[in-house]
């Protein structure tokens, strides 16, 4: 009996022996893949970190950006006001003799809101309301809301002309209170009226004459005649490619473009090098275009005029 009991303690010890050999084995080997793991989990996070910091700095960038975009459209109104009664869902109509703040209906409800400076309410817009004055008739609504200016701008949206008389192309466009400067096209000026490039005889507070730099020579009138009838056109004195177009009196300015001048025995644009007011480089560099072109077109018609077996050739 003796006996058996020391054989099974020496079993169990060797049992115990060589379970614990296997599961440290065991043990080791989950330990080393556990390492690698960690250590490939480790450089997945950080780089994925890395790609999420990019890409939370990319959505922060275009949060941004669009917040500017729809800041000119989509301004912030003005604190609700009291319960002004039931309504239908997106109706909206004007506050009597304002011509910026008006009542829009919300989830049924009846609330004043007022238009961001500058801007003003528009009763037959289909989308945001409120639009520059160019588009909007205020008629008998002409009460406003105070200015709030800045250092760049009289009001916080709109088109507002720079210069005097005598310098009419250069305009701001205001944006929350923020001015961008731009100038029109060569020979037109800004009309606050209709926020366009306009003819400077066709704007108000702008002198053509002296803006133009020209000033259209009387035309005398015959007694059996009348007035003249039609335009004229006058090659300005300091470029042979401009010309001015005088219409009632009040001059404009015209270009010909490339290398033509303006001819003022056709009132048309010619090759620069037929005009004598044109300086040698320009008469040059026309000479060799039009030189240019007629071989090309020899070229063309030599081409076309062969059989087509002999083009085949080729």
């Amino acid at each position: 009996m003796k006996a058996f009991v020391v054989l099974a303690c020496v079993c169990a010890v060797v049992n115990a022996q060589f379970g614990n050999s296997q599961y440290q084995s065991s043990f080791g080997q989950n330990t080393r893949g556990q390492n690698t793991f960690q250590s490939t989990a480790r450089l997945q996070s950080q780089n994925a970190f890395g790609n999420q910091n990019q890409r939370n700095q990319y959505q922060q960038n275009q949060y941004q950006q669009n917040q500017y975009q729809q800041s000119q459209y989509q301004q912030p109104s003005a604190p609700r006001s009291q319960n002004l009664g039931s309504c239908r869902d997106n109706e909206r109509n004007p506050v009597s003799g304002s011509c910026d703040r008006y009542v829009e209906c919300v989830n049924g409800t009846a609330e004043e809101k007022t238009c961001p400076d500058g801007l003003l309410f528009n009763p037959s817009a289909n989308g945001y309301p409120c639009q520059y004055p160019n588009e909007v008739t205020c008629l008998e609504r002409s009460s406003l809301q105070p200015a709030q200016p800045t250092a760049d701008c009289p009001h916080q949206f709109g088109f507002f002309k720079l210069g005097d008389a005598r310098n009419c192309s250069g305009f701001r466009n205001c944006v929350n209170g923020v001015g961008f400067d731009f100038t029109c096209p060569e020979g037109l000026a800004f009309s606050s009226e209709t926020y366009r490039c306009e003819w400077p005889d066709q704007v108000a507070d702008c002198d053509a004459e002296a803006f133009l730099g020209f000033r259209c020579p009387e035309v005398p009138v015959s007694r059996e005649l009348g007035p003249p009838v039609g335009y004229r056109f006058y090659r300005s004195d300091s470029n042979c490619q401009k010309y001015f177009l005088c219409i009632e009196g009040r001059p404009r300015v015209l270009s010909c473009g490339g290398d033509s001048g303006f001819d003022e025995l056709t009132s048309t644009c010619v090759s620069a090098d037929e005009v004598g007011a044109c300086p040698p480089e320009l008469r040059e560099a026309a000479a060799r275009s039009r030189q240019e072109e007629k071989q090309r077109l020899a070229k063309e018609i030599d081409f076309y005029s062969k059989p087509l077996e002999h083009k085949r050739r080729f």
